[in-house]
């Protein structure tokens, strides 16, 4: 008898503790996730003396704040003790952010962050244009994109941000984030805030080629399952001296990547032309995401050598050159 009422405790314990895991892990997902997928940014104004329930409810109104994940917010709110340091203020939300993010932004209600968006897989100066965008919107900063682009090659700047390699361009660790620039944000300090969340998410584990060969899958792969396999393509292909051919690679100094490649393209003297130069460009073509970094780390081993994305952006691999042919053939004319 007694064996039996320690044996129901004993699972009643494990059922409860089971529980209780799945409804923390379910909770850190919530508050990690972000809003929507929308840059869109949205002016919401907390008036002083809101109260939590108000503040929470003018951010689902204005689309920054699920409705359902109201409790989450409440209970973010109360186990980080932070539901009294919300500020009352004018605040520039974009609705992609996540409740830790959004807590964190209404903590600044006198000097509100400027929110800026960079995604993955765009050049150096594609970014510069957005931060510019984004931070010329504050008289107080003091951002130049031509400041911008020229401290990405000066190589006495590059040594102060404690990178791991010794590289002479930053393209490549631009990391696509979301990002929450102080009004008085210099350029430099734009700069670094980026170089240092790289340090932070991605590590310092990997060799400047690695990153180079992220840049190319980041723009060659489209989804989480392709580039690991687009990944290992290259890696083989590199491997056994075959040129990569990468379509990225000829349009990275063109800036931009919707000129359609010509026969003269793929003929030039570019070291950036893998057409005709063996092996990886000089830099990295693009900033990579995490997951087109893991891409490389984790490549996925096949038997293919060559692949294609068709007009729906489904992408069709090949063993052979008469197989890519045949795709090409029905794919892409």
């Amino acid at each position: 008898m007694i064996k039996n009422i320690v044996k129901i405790f004993i699972f009643a314990l494990i059922t409860v503790v089971v529980g209780i895991v799945i409804i923390k892990l379910n909770y850190d997902k919530v508050i990690t996730t972000p809003n929507s997928d929308s840059e869109e940014k949205v002016v919401v104004e907390i008036n002083p003396g809101a109260t939590v329930d108000q503040i929470l409810d003018s951010l689902v109104e204005k689309g920054i704040l699920k409705e359902a994940w109201v409790n989450y917010a409440k209970t973010y709110l109360k186990f980080s003790n932070l539901a009294s340091k919300l500020q009352a203020g004018v605040y520039e939300l974009p609705k992609n952010l996540n409740i830790k993010e959004i807590i964190d932004s209404l903590q600044n209600g006198k000097n509100p962050d400027i929110w800026a968006t960079i995604p993955e897989g765009l050049r150096k100066d594609e970014i510069a244009d957005i931060l510019y965008t984004e931070l010329s919107k504050s008289e107080n900063t003091d951002f130049s994109k031509e400041e911008f682009i020229r401290l990405t090659t000066d190589k006495e700047y590059i040594k102060t941000l404690g990178l791991h390699l010794d590289v002479s361009d930053l393209e490549g660790f631009l990391f696509p984030d979301k990002y929450a620039f102080p009004l008085t944000t210099t350029t430099s300090e734009a700069l670094k805030k980026m170089i240092d969340n790289f340090k932070t998410k991605v590590g310092t584990s990997d060799t400047y080629d690695e990153i180079i060969l992220a840049s190319i899958v980041e723009r060659e792969g489209y989804t989480s399952s392709d580039r690991p396999v687009i990944a290992g393509i290259f890696l083989k292909r590199i491997d056994e001296g075959w040129l990569l051919q990468s379509c990225a690679t000829v349009l990275y100094p063109l800036k931009d990547w919707k000129h359609e490649i010509t026969n003269a393209d793929k003929q030039s003297s570019s070291p950036y032309n893998t057409y005709k130069k063996l092996g990886l460009p000089p830099t990295p073509i693009s900033n990579p995401g995490l997951e087109s970094i893991n891409a490389v780390r984790n490549p996925v081993q096949t038997d293919y050598y060559y692949f294609i994305h068709d007009d729906n952006a489904v992408v069709h691999y090949a063993k052979t050159l008469q197989e890519h042919n045949a795709n090409i053939s029905q794919y892409l004319r």
